[in-house]
């Protein structure tokens, strides 16, 4: 029992050898760390028909924690705080990911303009839910520890806040163009080498969420919006389903639309 306590008591001190503001930064690395090696040894084990199913879980699961990370990275050293890390994550998740994409936009896109509502979209979207539904558990728990004054904060909280600043029509127009863009850059660059292909999208990723954090939060991505913010003040749900919803999914079907518009064109000319 003396043993148990001063292991306690040690790793608390521990913990508060820490910088408080490097806490957010250290937890992005370790969440990346953990998942990684959930990643690896859940594949490794699970049957091929169910893989994608569980590859979405937690590369969902994954990004919406570290995106909950990066709001308190921000709360303490502004866009710097949370570009910087951003673009990092953002340059592992492409590489580590695999075919999982922790967004829906892909799948509904693919119901609409590709191979319809089959097994391999329906295992998407439920890895996605899955995901998105089992985060707010893992935050918590990772908040709990009081680590630095703003987890004790959002652990404490009697309500979280929501992302949206401006009014419905104007989020949902804001979240609708700049799903377009992340979706048209993400099309276009399947074909490209696959360096550039990486930082293209790793880059226009991290400055679209920059240029929108002030007023829709830059979620482009109806699960992690979903994950992070309903319920939260600051917004109805019928405003979370317009602005996060609606707005990103008709973002993404006009770039799919586009996208397949400009290369039809270009088979046209071929032809």
């Amino acid at each position: 029992m003396i043993s148990k306590r001063k292991h306690v008591f040690t790793d608390h001190k521990m913990i508060e050898s820490i910088p408080p503001t490097c806490v957010p930064y250290l937890v992005l690395l370790m969440n990346s760390t953990v998942f990684h090696i959930l990643r690896k040894g859940l594949l490794r084990f699970t049957p091929s028909g169910l893989q994608i199913v569980v590859a979405e879980i937690i590369a969902t699961l994954e990004l919406c924690c570290a995106c909950a990370e990066l709001g308190v990275c921000y709360e303490i050293h502004g866009y710097l705080g949370l570009g910087i890390p951003l673009l990092a994550l953002c340059f592992w998740w492409c590489s580590v990911w695999g075919n999982a994409e922790a967004c829906p936009c892909g799948p509904f896109e693919e119901c609409l303009f590709g191979t319809g509502l089959d097994a391999e979209v329906g295992k998407k979207l439920l890895g996605q839910a899955v995901g998105g539904a089992i985060t707010s558990f893992w935050i918590n728990y990772i908040w709990s520890f009081h680590m630095n004054e703003e987890h004790e904060a959002l652990h404490t909280a009697a309500e979280c806040q929501a992302g949206l600043q401006v009014h419905m029509g104007l989020g949902a127009l804001i979240e609708g163009i700049i799903t377009l863009i992340s979706r048209v850059v993400a099309l276009e660059s399947v074909n490209w080498n696959p360096e550039i292909s990486l930082s293209t999208n790793a880059i226009v990723t991290t400055v679209l969420v920059l240029a929108a954090t002030s007023t829709t939060g830059g979620f482009f991505n109806p699960v992690l919006a979903t994950a992070l913010t309903l319920g939260c003040r600051g917004n109805t749900l019928v405003e979370h389903i317009v602005v996060y919803w609606i707005g990103s999914l008709v973002g993404g079907f006009i770039g799919r639309y586009l996208f397949h518009l400009r290369h039809g064109y270009d088979k046209l000319k071929e032809s």
